[in-house]
């Protein structure tokens, strides 16, 4: 593997998270070959600057590249670095738009040397990392049973997907149906009109009888609220006011049947939830990227969180449940997200 100090890095798309990228680029001493963007936005002398991403990857030797544009152009780019095979690639989520994408994408990594990694933050987190530890390891609500978020609009995909793919994390398990409806009051998207994501509220049922429950509704204003439930307790988690506290039956009642629902759940834990700034979790992402390890977030995970959105799509759409895998035109199904 060639030193940090060593490599060369691309960035394609200098929005908000593109410059977010770059400085963590900078803290890494990862050195900085070009920025594509449609606005020559930077000034620095010794980085180069394109337009045309095509451009940009013909004429310059990078070691990695950063993908942080809206999320209809990740296809075409993603297809382009993987054929000139270069080494290290991170995409913003989602990967792409469709499933059918996406499922190309996994395809033509099978035989490139190119590593991908996506963007969904919490995975590189420490602290969602132990959490899953202390629910699977140390047992300290029992088996965990289902995850319940609220959040205001923001969009299912643009923010959704994130705790889409939090409850997979925590619940470590895959998503065999879902149910959701639209709550869309069609507000302005704030990335420009040709982009749709409405909100709604989504049931998602897992492989092991476990189930998560996201409102994402256009009618609502308010931060995330995470609450994990267990066997014999939950876990709330405010990420926004930095908080977490945990309740559990004793280990004495846990012996007793469940229907006794009248038995206390004493809190046993309230702390502080300091959730990692994103540029910490993105060194950490992009440090296993570059490593010999497994990669934490592969584009065969992340190609499930394109499906949910596709199920939910169709959920919406039909007013019906939604078994996967997903094999009607919503496979094919592109969606105008970010």
């Amino acid at each position: 593997m060639l030193e940090q100090s060593k490599m060369r890095f691309g960035i394609i798309g200098y929005g908000r998270m593109g410059k977010v990228y770059r400085n963590v680029l900078s803290s890494m001493n990862i050195e900085l070959d070009f920025i594509c963007d449609k606005v020559e936005s930077h000034t620095e002398k010794n980085v180069k600057h394109f337009l045309d991403y095509n451009e940009a990857l013909s004429e310059s030797k990078i070691d990695g590249l950063i993908i942080s544009t809206h999320a209809p152009s990740h296809y075409e780019i993603l297809k382009t670095a993987i054929e000139r095979e270069i080494n290290y690639i991170v995409c913003e989520k989602p990967f792409t738009t469709s499933l059918k994408h996406a499922d190309e994408i996994v395809e033509q990594l099978k035989t490139s040397k190119s590593r991908l990694v996506i963007n969904y933050s919490r995975r590189f987190s420490n602290l969602y990392t132990n959490l899953k530890n202390d629910l699977f390891q140390k047992n300290i609500i029992g088996k965990p049973r289902s995850v319940i978020i609220t959040c205001g609009a923001g969009g299912l995909s643009a923010v959704g997907t994130h705790f889409f793919d939090l409850c997979c994390f925590l619940l470590q398990n895959k998503v065999k149906s879902i149910y959701a409806n639209s709550v869309n009051r069609n507000w302005p998207n704030p990335r420009g009109k040709e982009f749709s994501d409405p909100g709604g509220y989504v049931l998602l049922n897992f492989e092991n009888e476990t189930r998560a429950y996201i409102d994402l509704g256009d009618d609502l204003g308010l931060k995330p609220l995470i609450e994990v439930v267990g066997e014999y307790g939950r876990i709330l988690i405010d990420e926004q006011n930095k908080t977490i506290s945990v309740s559990s039956r004793s280990k004495e009642d846990r012996k007793k049947p469940m229907h006794l629902y009248v038995l206390p759940n004493p809190t046993i834990q309230n702390g502080t939830f300091n959730l990692e700034p994103m540029t910490e979790m993105i060194t950490i992402m992009i440090q296993n990227l570059i490593s010999d390890s497994e990669i934490l977030m592969p584009a065969k995970i992340a190609k499930e969180k394109v499906e949910i959105y596709s199920a939910i799509r169709k959920s919406f759409d039909t007013h019906n449940p939604v078994e996967l895998p997903l094999k009607d035109e919503y496979y094919y199904k592109e969606f105008m997200v970010t």
